[in-house]
C-alpha cells in the first residue's frame, strides 16, 4: 500500500529546509519564482501586500517530495480574472499559491510512477485547502496552471472549480523541440515571418545609425529606478502600475542576485527602453520593462529591447523564452506560442 506524504507548513523561508527544496526544484526543472532566492526577496520586498507566507512541503519516507509556496492577503484576485472566468471568489482574505507575479504556478513533485505523483498532489490540496480554513480565507485557490498539467485534471477530480484565465507565451529555443534549433540570432530570425524579420533588421540598421546602444548588465539601485518607471508606465495602459511600487520593487531585484538582469536601449544618455529578465537553468523570463517612446527616429525602440532579450537567451545557452501573459499580437510576431493558463478554486462549502 503506498504511503500518504507527510506535510510540513512553516512561515518563513529561512525555516524551510533550503538543500531538500531545491533538490526538487531542480528535479522538476520549477522556474525561477520556486527558487529560495525568489522566495526570500518576495517575503523581505513584497511587490504587492500580504497578510502571511506559507511553505509547504510533503515528505515521503524522510524525504521531501513536493514543494508549494502560498500566500494570504486581502486582494485576491487583482486583476479580475478568477471573477471573469466565474469563479467563484469573494471579499476578504484569499490564500493563493502561487501569487500573481508567477505565469507558471505549479506544485513540483519528484515521484517514482504517475500514481505517487498523484497521490502527493492530492494531499497537497487537501493540505491548501486545511491551512485556507485555518487562515479564515474567503477563498483558496491554485493560480496560472499551465493547460495540461496534471493538477487540473486532480483538482477537477476532487471538486474544484477549474477555469482558463488568460494566456502565457513562450519561445523554445535550442534544445526545447525539434523543430526549434535557434543555435543563433539569425537563425531564429529566419523562422519569423517576412514582415516581421524584414522589420526587426531595419529597425536594427536605423538604430545603429542613430547611436543606439545596447547592454546587458547586473542590477543597480540607481537604475532601477528608471526601470521602475518605464516599467510602470508601460503596466499603467493596462491599470496595473500599482504593481510595482518602486521602493519594494528595488529591493526585490536587488535581492535577486544572479537571477536577474537589466536589458536597456540607450542613446546617448537617454534611456528608451528597459527591462528586467529573470533567468534559471533553462529560461530567460521576460519579467517587466517599458520604453519612453513608442518610436525614435523611425525605429522601435521596444523591438530593439525584444531582440536584445531573445539574443541574450540564444547566447545564454537557456531553452525557453517566457513571454508572460497579454500583449498577444507581439508575441505572436515574435514566433511565441499561446499557453493557456487555468485558475483552481476550492469549493467554498469544504
Amino acid at each position: 500500500m503506498m504511503s500518504t506524504p507527510h506535510i510540513t507548513v512553516v512561515d518563513s523561508i529561512d525555516d524551510i529546509k533550503t538543500a531538500e527544496w531545491e533538490q526538487v526544484t531542480a528535479a522538476t526543472g520549477a522556474p525561477v519564482h520556486y527558487s529560495p532566492t525568489y522566495l526570500r526577496a518576495y517575503q523581505t520586498s513584497p511587490l504587492s501586500p500580504f497578510t502571511a507566507a506559507h511553505y509547504m512541503t510533503a515528505s515521503d519516507t524522510g524525504q521531501t517530495v513536493a514543494v508549494l509556496p502560498c500566500y494570504l492577503q486581502e486582494q485576491g484576485d487583482p486583476y479580475g480574472f478568477l471573477r471573469a472566468a466565474g469563479c467563484p471568489q469573494g471579499d476578504g482574505p484569499t490564500l493563493l499559491g502561487h501569487n500573481w507575479y508567477c505565469y507558471d504556478t505549479q506544485i513540483p513533485v519528484r515521484a517514482d510512477n504517475p500514481d505517487q505523483h498523484d497521490r502527493t498532489v492530492e494531499t497537497m490540496l487537501d493540505a491548501l485547502v486545511e491551512l485556507g480554513a485555518a487562515e479564515g480565507a474567503r477563498t483558496t485557490a491554485l493560480v496560472s496552471v499551465a493547460e495540461g498539467d496534471p493538477v487540473l485534471t486532480i483538482a477537477r477530480r476532487k471538486g474544484w472549480k477549474v477555469a482558463p484565465i488568460v494566456t502565457r507565451f513562450q519561445l523554445p529555443l535550442q534544445g526545447a523541440e525539434p523543430d526549434a534549433p535557434y543555435d543563433s540570432y539569425d537563425s531564429y530570425l529566419e523562422s519569423l515571418g517576412s514582415r516581421t524579420r524584414r522589420t526587426i533588421r531595419q529597425y536594427m540598421r536605423r538604430a545603429a545609425d542613430a547611436g543606439i546602444t545596447t547592454a546587458v548588465e547586473v542590477p543597480q539601485p540607481d537604475f532601477l529606478r528608471t526601470v521602475c518607471d518605464l516599467t510602470r508606465r508601460t503596466a499603467a495602459k493596462y491599470g496595473s502600475a500599482d504593481m510595482y511600487p518602486e521602493s519594494a520593487f528595488i529591493d526585490f531585484v536587488m535581492a535577486l542576485g544572479d537571477h536577474a538582469r537589466v536589458v536597456r536601449i540607450d542613446q546617448g544618455d537617454q534611456t528608451l527602453a528597459a527591462a528586467v529578465v529573470l533567468l534559471d537553468d533553462e529560461r530567460l523570463h521576460m519579467w517587466v520593462g517599458g520604453t519612453s517612446h513608442a518610436t525614435v527616429d523611425s525605429f522601435s525602440p521596444n523591438y530593439l529591447l525584444w531582440a536584445a532579450e531573445i539574443r541574450t537567451a540564444i547566447e545564454r545557452g537557456k531553452r525557453w523564452v517566457e513571454g508572460g501573459r497579454s500583449n498577444q499580437p507581439m508575441k505572436l510576431r515574435h514566433g511565441m506560442r499561446p499557453l493557456p493558463l487555468y485558475a483552481c478554486v476550492a469549493p467554498p462549502n469544504i
